[in-house]
């Protein structure tokens, strides 16, 4: 009940089955005040696996989001970094890993760019925060990244 609240009040059949697009039920939420839920239609699944259900609720058009659980989603997801080790480098915001400009074992100096991303037809260069030498590249060019997943780590 605490997180769904009182679903002893939607109709029995609704609730174990559901509607179908262009079906309406009436629930009553307290006594002498209802409302009325019609379906208007369930969209494809994203790559994420959620539906977008679209209803009206007393005649005002809404829209959810919902996983579908019937569907089985494979997502990458790359390595995050440590945020208590200084010497993992990852990327600050979502985008593209269009370029990396330095390879294993390469020594660096403090300000040397490491790597691109490319996000919102905008690049930002990700520069080395002292002198170092790059211990291990995790990610490669082309990659898609959110914020914070490891790019390299310097040694």
């Amino acid at each position: 009940m605490q997180q769904f609240g009182d679903v002893s009040l939607i109709p029995t059949r609704v609730f174990f089955y559901g509607l179908k697009p262009g079906e309406e039920t009436i629930i009553d939420i307290a006594r002498g005040k209802s409302v009325i839920v019609k379906l208007r239609s369930v969209g494809n699944v994203n790559d994420d696996g959620n539906r977008t259900v679209f209803f009206s609720f007393n005649g005002q058009t809404r829209n959810l989001e919902v996983r579908d659980r019937s569907v089985e989603v494979k997502t990458v997801r790359n390595q995050k970094i440590d945020k208590a080790n200084p010497r993992q480098v990852g990327a600050p915001l979502q985008g593209m890993l269009s370029k990396v400009l330095v390879k294993d074992g390469e020594a660096v100096k403090r300000n040397t760019p490491l790597f691109i991303i490319e996000a919102m037809k905008m690049e930002t260069t990700i520069t080395a925060p002292d002198d170092s030498t790059v211990q291990s590249l995790h990610l490669g060019e082309g990659t898609l990244v959110n914020a914070d997943d490891l790019v390299l780590t310097l040694a």
